[in-house]
């Protein structure tokens, strides 16, 4: 018997997914239930509240397509979404079967178009339909499949009755936050998933795998890239996360070039070719020259290298086609022209307004209808009819009306329901559950389980994440415990030649090197500020005139003009201006503005970080709100305090990327921009505030807050035991090769750096950046240190040391463009396809 602990009443009258009609738990819940109540509500909501934790250490997240730069965390509810093992089999064979169907229709809609020429679909629906690409037409992958991969979001009538409500075939996601979900899950409850014997996900990877080495015509190592759409993109973390699972190097567009008939990826070693590509892309943006709407995200020329066979795109190019919701209306007929049989699972009652019946349904009884665009878009939500007020409501007929061939009307299905943790207690939630398969052998394998989301509110019928929804993993329950599978076939990884230094695409070496970049650069500024403002509280003041040269060289350094340069800037009260240094995110070269460039740089290179590293991305952005919360409120008590945590972090990355990243070139590209971003602000620093800087007769008293800054002032007092001299200054902050906060320090890292990652096939001549880094070595290192501790006695200025300031600056900044033209930057563009099959000269 169950006991009353677990109170749930369904809040419903649909269909409930634990609770049957008699108001008594369904058989394949009893175990699950049983333990859910021996733990207790307590112990559900910790573990509710640990499973969260882990989300957010694990960065899984997810941005809303219509928001730019915004991500928020993956939601996942505690209770699992459970399908008995016979039900699953009925859905399993009926995935497969709408698999196999979809395959036929995207075969012949692109070949000989029976479906037209038998009138079993009218030709309007087709041809009128973005998604129907004729550069496409042709086309073929090699094997019986053309539709590798196939999502289906099923819903559950009130009759128990499972339908279809659309059908993802371009780029279907879902998978990687399904693999999260069971991840997280196993976690905080391993006991309860362990002895419910739940179907593994594994075997459903490796399938996949397997299709697409078939798919390659190179069967020895062939290079497979997952294609994404990039940072902050609506499934970045999805594409990390399953790029690294699944051990293929994750693109971009700009990654990625056509030249001499085949497609390449632009490597830290030049170009390599690229046999197979797993799109997660839309058709719309995969090659501006036949989408012309790319918005940066395509490859310019990659339909026509398609076309001549010079690479293999999974999925196909133009299958797009397959998700318009025209073609549920026409499915049984389809069915019944490829297969001879109706469908096992059918699709939600469809209406298409292009067809003139249809449309006089539509209009008799639009106010029970869901109104759809035949095409997905950005931005284009399906409309319940009943939820709108009678303005919209006709405002939406008008649309139709004036376009009827662009709209289709569904049955508005109330879907069911399942329990959901709501503060500390259990609410109905309606579900929508994506199915997912993959081509294998003659046929498709199906993911044994797949993506459970479910609504905000019981009465909500809007169920997907873009209306802030939450997801369930789904649970399969097997009659016997599986044997583990591995994504990686053994056998074969013996055999293949390990890649321990694999040519990194140029992007990603990109936003390491700025990752790098913007993390010294944020820690530098914030050390700076709070130096400010000790320097504004400290018991020895500053003269007026080195106080105003320090807040200047704030300013100056960080690059927040005009701030304290404006005519007319508070050096008597400038706390608030160093507030907004700190926390203004639209303010260009503020630290908020640096630490939400670090974000987006370690967005880009998610799948190469570590989970502690990316932990420590996480404390970066809680930093950041509690930064905006806090520091204006505590201006009055110490406010630099509030900025260590910050530092603190930051610290911890580098720490971190020190003691746990391989000395890869991954690793290397970082390092040398946190060198040279050390050197640059080093330098900086010392020419805003030390050159202009007044001696007070004892000393050289804006060297302490530059010490300070950089880190170096205990050294200095160790090291010298004497008033603050410039000489010893510089002899410290510019010559010293044991300070790892010297410029020489920085110099001979960064030379070290450049030797490793140019290796053994060096040419006889120095690099460009190589050369600007010997030149400024060199230098430093043939300037007498008691000449640039000499005064102008018209000045009073340390011109030699400016001089040799103005050097080294010129010098680290040519450095950093010739780095930039050397790795980063690929100048020549798309080339044409030419069928000779040679490769690039």
């Amino acid at each position: 018997m169950l006991t009353d602990r677990f109170v749930y009443k369904p809040q419903h009258d649909q269909y409930d997914e634990v609770m049957g009609p008699d108001g008594k738990v369904r058989e394949h819940w009893h175990y699950p239930m049983r333990v859910l109540n021996a733990m207790g509500m307590d112990a559900l909501l910790e573990r509710q509240r640990t499973a969260k934790r882990i989300l957010r250490d694990d960065g899984a997240s997810y941005s809303p397509g219509d928001q730019l730069n915004v991500s928020h965390t993956w939601s996942l509810d505690l209770l699992p979404m459970i399908l008995s093992s016979q039900e699953w089999e009925s859905i399993e064979n009926a995935l497969r079967e709408r698999s196999e169907l979809l395959n036929l229709i995207l075969s012949d809609l692109y070949g000989e178009r029976t479906l037209i020429s038998s009138k079993v679909i009218p030709a309007a629906a087709i041809f009128s339909h973005p998604g129907f690409l004729r550069a496409c037409d042709g086309i073929r992958l090699p094997g019986e499949h053309q539709l590798i991969f196939h999502a289906a979001d099923l819903v559950r009538s009130a009759s128990g009755e499972w339908l279809v409500i659309g059908d993802r075939t371009q780029a279907p996601s879902g998978t990687g936050y399904a693999l999260e979900n069971r991840t997280v899950l196993r976690r905080v409850m391993p006991s309860l998933f362990r002895d419910a014997h739940v179907h593994r996900l594994s075997n459903f990877f490796l399938q996949w795998r397997r299709k697409l080495a078939e798919l390659s015509p190179t069967k020895d190592a062939p290079l497979i890239v997952y294609l994404t759409q990039g940072a902050f993109k609506e499934n970045s973390f999805e594409d990390a996360y399953l790029a690294n699972y699944l051990g293929y190097p994750l693109v971009q567009g700009r990654d990625l070039t056509v030249r001499k008939g085949a497609l390449w990826l632009k490597s830290l070693d030049g170009l390599r070719k690229v046999d197979v590509v797993v799109r997660r892309i839309d058709d719309s943006v995969a090659d501006p020259v036949v989408s012309r709407q790319s918005f940066g995200q395509g490859v310019p020329g990659l339909t026509e290298v398609a076309r001549a066979g010079g690479v293999i795109i999974a999925n196909s190019l133009g299958s797009g086609i397959l998700e318009s919701p025209v073609l549920a209306k026409y499915m049984p007929a389809i069915a019944r022209h490829f297969l001879g049989r109706d469908l096992r699972l059918s699709s939600v009652p469809t209406w298409w307004c292009g067809d003139a019946d249809d449309l006089e349904y539509v209009k008799a009884h639009f106010d029970d209808l869901l109104i759809r665009h035949t095409c997905r878009m950005p931005g284009r939500h399906s409309q319940f009819v009943a939820e709108l007020n009678p303005e919209e409501r006709a405002a939406l007929m008008a649309k139709v009306l004036a376009n009827p061939i662009d709209y289709v009307a569904q049955s508005a299905v109330r879907p069911s329901q399942t329990p959901a943790l709501d503060g500390n207690v259990f609410s109905s939630r309606p579900l929508v559950m994506r199915g997912f398969t993959v081509a294998s052998g003659s046929s498709y394998s199906v993911m044994p389980g797949g993506l459970t989301h479910v609504g905000t509110h019981t009465d909500t019928q809007h169920i997907v994440s873009h209306y802030g929804g939450g997801s369930k993993d789904t649970w399969i329950l097997a009659s016997e415990p599986e044997i583990e599978d591995s994504v990686f076939e053994p056998e074969k990884l013996a055999r293949q030649k390990m890649d321990r230094n694999f040519s990194l695409p140029s992007r990603v070496i990109d936003n390491l090197f700025w990752f790098g970049r913007y993390a010294e650069r944020a820690e530098s500024g914030l050390r700076l500020v709070r130096t400010a403002f000790e320097e504004l509280n400290s018991i020895e003041p500053l003269s007026p005139d080195n106080r105003r040269i320090l807040l200047c060289s704030v300013t100056k350094v960080t690059g927040t003009f005009p701030g304290f340069t404006a005519k007319g800037a508070d050096f008597e009260n400038p706390e608030h201006e160093l507030l907004d240094i700190v926390s203004n995110r639209s303010r260009p070269g503020s630290i908020a503005h640096c630490l939400e460039a670090i974000l987006h740089s370690a967005d880009g290179v998610k799948e190469l970080l570590s989970n502690d590293m990316l932990r420590l991305v996480n404390d970066i952005r809680d930093g950041m709100e509690y930064l905006n919360k806090n520091l204006e409120s505590s201006l009055q008590a110490a406010p630099e305090e509030l900025l260590d945590p910050l530092i603190t972090s930051l610290l911890a990355l580098c720490g971190l990327s020190q003691e746990s990243m391989v000395r890869g070139r991954a690793w290397r590209f970082m390092e040398m921009g946190r060198r040279l971003e050390r050197a640059q602000k080093s330098v900086e620093l010392l020419s805003h505030i030390l050159i202009p800087g007044k001696s007070d007769g004892q000393g050289m008293p804006l060297l302490k807050p530059v010490l300070a800054s950089l880190e170096s002032r205990i050294v200095y007092k160790r090291y010298y035991r004497s008033g603050y001299r410039l000489d010893k200054g510089m002899e410290l902050l510019l010559f010293d090769r044991q300070n790892p906060r010297s410029v020489m320090f920085q110099l001979e890292s960064l030379r070290n750096h450049l030797e490793d990652v140019e290796g053994p096939n060096k040419g006889v001549q120095l690099s460009d950046d190589m050369r600007c880094i010997l030149r400024a070595t060199n230098n430093l290192l043939l300037t007498p240190l008691d000449e640039i501790a000499q005064r102008d006695e018209k000045t009073g200025e340390h011109l030699r040391l400016g001089k040799l300031l103005t050097q080294l600056d010129s010098d680290l900044k040519a450095a950093s463009q010739a780095i930039a033209d050397r790795y980063f930057d690929h100048a020549m563009g798309p080339q044409p396809v030419e069928m000779s099959g040679r490769g690039v000269s």
